[in-house]
């Protein structure tokens, strides 16, 4: 799913709360057009309703941008922010969770820089194997999730990134793909491509990170 002209169009709208109707009226489209690009802007989690109102026996929703209202998406770190009570990890959970969420639609940019800090993150100059067993004991030194690991693959409970986040049909942890790409690319002098094939965005409850070599 992309978020093309007129998608942004209606994320950029919806500063405040509208109906299909309005927004339909405000930029000339039809309003079954307008419902299937809400359908899909709501699976994103990017518009969410506000409201309903009954009106001669029809149900008027109102629909609204969570780029313009933070605590849709992540209610308990919106009221943190409102509560000005901020605890380091609380920040940098919540900082990450709104690159991710945010870059869904562009996930190679989040994956570089995972690339650039995974390279700078960890040496230790071993083989495959036992790079992604210290990556493993990185990940819980760090508080990142419980890890599990096997032949060419990790398994992370209770994720840093989106542990409890909705389910969107596509993963979310593109920063932590490019992380361990870094890592064993400076530990092994080999590159991998890592692919996260399982995770809460895609309805689990673990994530599950593919390493193949190239």
């Amino acid at each position: 799913m992309q978020l093309d002209g007129k998608r942004l169009e209606i994320v950029n709208l919806l500063s405040k709360p509208m109906t299909t109707s309005e927004i339909a009226k405000s930029l000339d489209l039809s309003k079954s057009t307008v419902s299937h690009h809400l359908k899909i802007l709501q699976k994103l989690g990017l518009v969410k309703v506000e409201k309903e109102e009954i009106e001669k026996n029809f149900i008027k929703r109102y629909y609204v941008s969570t780029l313009h209202t933070p605590e849709m998406i992540f209610p308990q770190e919106a009221k943190i922010l409102a509560g000005f009570r901020f605890t380091r990890d609380e920040f940098f959970r919540t900082l990450i969770r709104n690159l991710t969420v945010y870059n869904l639609e562009n996930p190679i940019l989040l994956k570089k820089v995972g690339i650039d800090v995974g390279y700078h993150l960890l040496s230790l100059k071993v083989e495959v194997d036992d790079v992604i067993n210290g990556i493993a004991n990185l990940w819980e030194d760090l508080g990142l999730g419980d890890v599990r690991t096997g032949s060419n693959r990790i398994k992370v409970y209770d994720c840093y990134t989106c542990s409890g986040l909705d389910e969107i049909g596509k993963p979310y942890c593109k920063l932590d793909e490019g992380i361990i790409e870094g890592i064993l690319f400076k530990n092994t002098g080999r590159r991998h491509e890592v692919i996260e094939t399982k995770c809460w965005g895609t309805g689990d409850n673990y994530c599950l990170f593919e390493i193949n070599p190239l």
